[in-house]
């Protein structure tokens, strides 16, 4: 509702008051007419609220005319542009991203928020994945979207991108949240994407409209990818970044967490690895794995029939074929390579290889590569 949202951005205007205490004034005090008659006595009833934070409050309502006149023009920019807004008071706002601690009070998004999401699942990874995370992410991307899951990411170069554009190709809902504003475009060259997205979802952000993509903006957003998903899938991560930031977000929101082991001497897999060691991911290395970790809380979208299968078809190989599929790796390996790994001449490896490809078992990259599938 109008007023709700109103009522809400009033809230935000008032110094000292984060996400959590605002949702409990929100949720206790539930208009904004109830709120100007509240005493700081009042104020002090609601958790959170402490006698310095209730005069802040109390005080703030002199400002009501400017907030709301700064509200209207929001409003006014906002529909302008086909950007939406809505209130943590809404039943429109994600279901999954309404429990957590410091849950955003105000999303603005462009595109369409649908019920779905409470079955959405985020796809996160480095910004210079190798091809086999990007393979990994489009495969378990595809799957996803052939299951009707939501998928959520970031909207980044590298992982997230691939995530973004394996949905938008398979006509799967996907939401990008934003560290910057949801008019602002960032990174540029994902400019196609950005409007391919919200016409088969939504882009995302808690930042005000033209708020730029400043630094300290993508953690923050972190939480909210994490937040709206009953769980996150890392496919490749270094010791630092936003990916283990989502994942440390998942974990303290009790959401399960999920991660690709990769190569022990591959940087971009020293993160997803770590995670594993831990204990604070579950290794994953098909989509079985977090199906069956979320069977449960899927079980209104996915029948017990529909669980999928790893794609690899159980079929009988010839005896080359066999010996030259156990060279062949889920990290790209040249012709050269799997000629002196098997003994095989170059021309039975083609031969065998392109069977190989042919029965769905693996896949031929540019330059003479090969990796499984």
């Amino acid at each position: 509702m109008e007023d709700d949202l109103e009522y809400a951005y009033f809230l935000t205007r008032v110094d000292k008051l984060g996400n959590a205490r605002i949702r409990n004034i929100l949720f206790r005090i539930r208009n904004l007419y109830d709120l100007c008659n509240c005493t700081p006595a009042d104020l002090r009833k609601v958790e959170g609220i402490d006698i310095n934070l209730a005069k802040e409050i109390f005080f703030a309502k002199r400002k009501l005319k400017e907030f709301s006149a700064e509200w209207e023009q929001i409003k006014s920019n906002a529909y302008s542009k086909g950007i939406k807004i809505v209130c943590i008071l809404s039943d429109k706002y994600p279901v999954n991203l309404k429990n957590i601690f410091d849950a955003p009070v105000i999303l603005y998004y462009k595109g369409d928020l649908s019920e779905m999401d409470r079955y959405s699942i985020s796809i996160v990874g480095t910004r210079t994945p190798t091809e086999y995370g990007k393979f990994i992410c489009e495969k378990f991307t595809g799957i996803f979207s052939e299951l009707k899951i939501p998928v959520v990411s970031g909207f980044a170069r590298g992982t997230d991108t691939v995530v973004h554009k394996t949905c938008v190709r398979n006509g799967n809902i996907t939401y990008a949240i934003l560290g910057s504003g949801v008019d602002i475009i960032y990174p540029y060259e994902n400019k196609k994407l950005y409007h391919e997205i919200t016409e088969n979802g939504a882009v995302i952000s808690e930042f005000p409209i033209g708020s730029k993509p400043e630094k300290v903006n993508f953690p923050r957003r972190n939480r909210i990818i994490s937040g709206i998903s009953l769980g996150s899938l890392i496919i490749e991560s270094g010791m630092k970044g936003g990916s283990l930031l989502t994942a440390e977000f998942a974990i303290d929101q009790n959401k399960e967490v999920f991660a690709i082991p990769g190569y022990i001497n591959s940087g971009q897999s020293e993160g997803t690895n770590d995670l594993i060691k831990r204990g604070q991911a579950k290794l994953v290395t098909n989509v079985e794995d977090v199906l069956n970790e979320l069977e449960n809380k899927l079980k209104p979208i996915l029948k017990k029939e529909s669980m999928v299968k790893e794609s690899k078809a159980i079929m009988e190989l010839s005896c080359n074929e066999k010996i030259i599929f156990q060279a062949i790796e889920y990290e790209p390996r040249h012709i050269d390579l799997i000629n002196e790994t098997t003994g095989l001449p170059v021309s039975d490896c083609l031969v065998n290889l392109l069977s190989l490809e042919f029965k769905g078992l693996i896949k031929q990259l540019p330059g003479k590569n090969f990796m499984r599938i």
